[in-house]
């Protein structure tokens, strides 16, 4: 065929639309009120190679409306005190079209939401600030959706959730979940600081977050990642306690900032290999669930930048994080490697205001990962053969380039110039986070030239 600029499918489609409204009117001796609506409309299209003329059909077809509104008070008339208070709404609207003509991936379902909250903050003295917050939420999910009647046996719903059954079609059952969820929150911080250049910050939080959509109705292939998903209608809310320190200095020539953290998460949700693999008529799909577990998750992350000189300076940024899933004593999935990236800076404001930076980004292998290996039968050796999905990619190191300058076009208008290059030498890697790094590369040298007019 000819040259051409299209993608064929398998691809995705996605397109969104933001439209937000907000007032604000400060009092005298008091505060300030502000008020936001925002309405957003997410349409999102997955393709895939179908017979005839269909694979212009999509074969997942989602679009999802969001209605929020926001009110917020906050009172900082006394410099001592401050508090803030609030209200949240939300109603969001998914639709998955059957016109598909495929088993859709997410059913339809309205969601409810509600919360409101409170912080304060205090001033005890010149070197001292603490703060509290609380909030509360509550969140519903009103779905209709289909399930294949065997899946629902099989999983054990005809016995847990009979009554959400309001029709029964033989092969499929169409069913009328609806979850409540009530959610508390809280956190409590102390800020100390040394002295004029540095501080000390110790924080608690306490935080629940209930299962979405996704996590409990997920039924079938996910086109866009090229796995079946599963979700559970028994996932219940997470629960989490977090304990942070950090530590903060900053100077004119030397800025340095270390975070270290430990949560623990009481029902954590998250995805992974369930062992087992769904055929269809366009092969063998691995099969992934999402599942709840008792987890704890710790790190340090640090970012440091020195001025050499008053035009070159020099930036790192270090993350260290390990996950374990307590429950069945693994390591969690899906945590980051150690990375760290360093950069080297040049401006010089007598050029247009001239900028260049060069970035190298280091990130290791990840050396512990659970296993969730399995063997699938190969009809092309009529043998079963081991299926490795657990073992990360090896370690990769990337180099990036950016630059860019300012011209004035007139007294109140200019004109910014930026290159961007990623990936500078086209190396080839594949990132452990990114799930499709089992069937390509991740993305190679990417140049880009911005313009942008500022009036």
């Amino acid at each position: 065929n000819d040259f051409s600029y299209n993608i064929n499918p398998p691809r995705q489609e996605v397109t969104h639309h933001l439209m937000k409204a907000e007032y604000f009117k400060r009092f005298k001796n008091f505060g300030k009120i502000d008020i936001q609506y925002d309405y957003q409309n997410n349409q999102r299209f997955e393709f895939d190679i179908r017979r005839g003329e269909r694979s212009s059909i999509p074969a997942v077809d989602l679009n999802l409306q969001t209605h929020t509104l926001l009110a917020d008070v906050i009172m900082d008339a006394n410099l001592d005190r401050k508090v803030k208070f609030g209200l949240m709404g939300r109603y969001q609207d998914n639709f998955a079209d059957p016109d598909t003509g495929v088993r859709r991936l997410i059913p339809d379902y309205d969601k409810y939401d509600f919360g409101t909250y409170l912080t304060t903050e205090w001033n005890l003295n010149e070197d001292v600030i603490v703060d509290f917050g609380v909030r509360y939420d509550f969140n519903r999910i009103d779905a209709k959706k289909f399930y294949i009647t065997s899946r629902w046996e099989e999983r054990g719903y005809d016995e847990d959730f009979a009554d959400l059954v309001i029709e029964d079609f033989g092969t499929q059952l169409l069913t009328n979940p609806v979850f409540n969820y009530h959610n508390f929150s809280a956190s409590a911080g102390l800020k100390y600081s040394l002295n004029a250049k540095s501080y000390l910050l110790g924080n608690y939080s306490l935080s629940s977050r209930p299962p979405n959509p996704s996590e409990l109705f997920s039924d079938g292939l996910h086109h866009a990642a090229a796995r079946f998903e599963f979700g559970d209608l028994r996932i219940s809310k997470e629960v989490s306690n977090r304990i942070s320190s950090t530590y903060s200095y900053n100077s004119s020539d030397f800025t340095l900032l270390v975070d270290a953290y430990f949560n623990f998460i009481k029902d954590f949700i998250y995805q992974r290999p369930s062992g087992e693999s769904e055929i269809t008529n366009r092969g063998e799909f691995v099969a992934w669930e999402f599942v709840q577990s008792n987890t704890q998750i710790f790190g340090v992350d640090v970012a440091a930048s020195y001025k050499l000189s008053d035009r070159i300076s020099l930036d790192n940024k270090t993350s260290f994080i390990k996950g374990y899933d307590q429950t069945d004593d693994i390591p969690l999935i899906d945590m980051p490697p150690f990375s760290t990236i360093n950069g080297i800076t040049y401006t010089n404001a007598d050029w247009n205001n001239f900028k260049i930076n060069l970035k190298s980004e280091w990130v290791f292998e990840q050396n512990e990962f659970p296993d969730f290996n399995f063997e699938i039968f190969d009809p092309t050796r009529n043998e079963d053969v081991l299926l490795d999905i657990s073992t990360p990619p090896s370690a990769y190191h990337l180099l990036h380039l950016y630059s860019e300058i300012t011209v004035n076009t007139s007294k109140k208008t200019n004109l910014n110039i930026a290159l961007s290059i990623n990936n500078l030498f086209d190396t080839n890697y594949r990132a452990y986070l990114n799930r499709l790094r089992y069937f390509a590369d991740d993305l190679g040298r990417n140049v880009m030239l911005q313009l942008q007019f500022n009036y």
